[in-house]
């Protein structure tokens, strides 16, 4: 018979780091950190900058500068200094829609405008426009003008 030697004591395992739960970790809230950071690079560049290159708020702004009304408040070369809010929303078959508050300046003043663009089929049209002027009054740019009751 042969003798069967026992085994030997088996060796300690490596040493472990500690650090890899905490490295992964690490590594995700980074890259979560950085997705926000980008998000809202972007969120305050557009509304600062990067709406002066939207066709929809070129075509309201170009409605504001035809309306008389608007230019007897505003002045003229009334122009987009900054978007407050944008929301588009797109129903299929019913086109888009885009609502916009921006904030205007025109020769004379300046103002806010609450705007609703509907899109269908490539064709944009402008549903609503609310100008509210330095003194905080607000016109329906889309009203038919009000004629007072003494000129009747």
């Amino acid at each position: 018979m042969t003798d069967i030697a026992a085994p030997g004591p088996l060796p300690p395992p490596p040493p472990r780091s500690g650090h890899g739960c905490l490295w992964g970790c690490l590594i995700a809230g980074l890259i979560a950190i950085v997705a926000v950071v980008g998000a809202f690079s972007y969120l305050g560049w557009y509304f600062n900058n990067g709406f002066k290159d939207d066709a929809t708020l070129k075509l309201v702004v170009a409605t504001v500068n035809a309306d008389p009304f608007a230019r007897s408040v505003l002045g003229d070369d009334i122009a987009v200094t900054t978007v407050s809010s944008a929301t588009v929303s797109t129903v299929a078959g019913s086109g888009t829609t885009a609502s916009y508050i921006v904030h205007l300046k025109g020769s004379k003043a300046e103002g806010t405008l609450e705007a609703t663009v509907v899109t269908h089929d490539n064709v944009s049209h402008v549903t609503s426009l609310v100008l509210t002027g330095p003194s905080g009054r607000r016109y329906d740019l889309n009203a038919p003008p009000q004629i007072p009751n003494n000129a009747i």
